[in-house]
């Protein structure tokens, strides 16, 4: 009589048989899911997950003026490696934002989202937020020690922002506060790179309060134009929370609080009104234009144009901040 090994026997209900399979070898399956990532890359992919137009020029705006302070502004080589520091640690975020984000983008028919597309795995953005973390701290390395430690608080703050079991984007005001926080820490990493270490003289907390309370409001006003479908989908923003009418009281208090900075750290010498009135000028003929051109669609057009006109405006800022140097 043949006898049969225990996992081959029948099971005495349909149910079971899944139980009595031997369990499989965990090294095939990791195995699949590199090669799955590494199959879903390509450019366009790398470049649809990354988002560098949301916010590589304000990158290296917010390095410039956070060199400026420490008299190292007009050096090349800081410039690029903390303004680089800074891109791919939001590359990381993003990448990984999109893949946590896979599965619900997939359910709302989200087209900004390749992998809810089908066109990537969530994988590849797991790869691609990986492999931008590594560069980030290995950039970060260069710049020193202070550098590294509020890169590691960026990329902390971006993973549990995303992570499903945590997932601050989902938490009213806690989404708010995580954005304060990034656009803080990318200001004052530049700031306090040099020997002096940790300074708050020169004028170091108005111009964060700038970049922070900047990073809010465009947060805020995403928000704002993703409020039918936030609601439609039960997520919970600040703005959900608070309504429409209290946001857009809040966004209007928001933005003259960043104008007083503006023009308290321009009268302080910091800002070159050159520089402030190029973003402006940049800046409001990217947003104006289009909507003049497509009034119909304003809103939408709008939405689509606010992350290139604030990256393009804060490129034209670079250039005659440096044009003024």
């Amino acid at each position: 009589m043949i006898k049969r090994s225990f996992f081959h026997t029948k099971a005495m209900y349909p149910d079971m048989q899944i139980i009595l399979k031997p369990a499989q070898p965990k090294s095939g399956s990791m195995l699949g899911q590199s090669s799955n990532a590494l199959r879903g890359l390509s450019v366009s992919t790398i470049f649809s997950l990354a988002r560098l137009h949301v916010y590589m020029p304000i990158c290296f705006f917010c390095a410039m003026v956070g060199l400026d302070i420490t008299g190292n502004a007009q050096s090349l080589i800081p410039l690029l490696t903390i303004g680089l520091t800074n891109t791919f640690a939001l590359v990381a975020t993003f990448a990984f934002n999109d893949a946590e984000d896979a599965p619900d983008d997939k359910l709302a028919r989200s087209v900004r989202n390749v992998i809810a597309l089908g066109n990537a795995p969530r994988e590849s953005g797991y790869l691609i937020a990986a492999t931008a973390t590594i560069i980030s701290l290995l950039l970060s390395a260069i710049a020193g020690s202070i550098v590294v430690l509020i890169t590691l608080a960026i990329l902390i703050t971006g993973f549990l922002y995303s992570w499903r079991p945590f997932r601050m984007k989902a938490k009213p005001f806690w989404d708010a506060f995580t954005h304060a926080v990034v656009g803080g820490l990318i200001f004052l990493s530049p700031a306090w790179s040099s020997q002096k270490g940790v300074i708050w003289e020169n004028h170091v907390i108005p111009i964060c309060l700038i970049f922070s309370l900047g990073t809010v409001l465009a947060i805020l006003n995403h928000e704002l134009y993703e409020y039918e479908d936030d609601l439609k989908a039960n997520t919970r923003t600040t703005v959900v929370a608070l309504g429409k009418r209290k946001s857009y009281w809040i966004v209007g208090c928001i933005s003259l609080l960043l104008l007083s900075l503006i023009i308290h750290v321009y009268r302080l010498g910091v800002f070159p009104m050159i520089s402030i009135l190029s973003f402006v000028i940049v800046g409001s003929s990217l947003m104006l234009i289009p909507i003049m051109l497509y009034p119909r669609q304003a809103v939408s057009v709008s939405k689509r144009m606010i992350p290139w006109a604030m990256n393009l405006g804060a490129f034209s800022a670079i250039i005659t901040w440096y044009i003024r140097g």
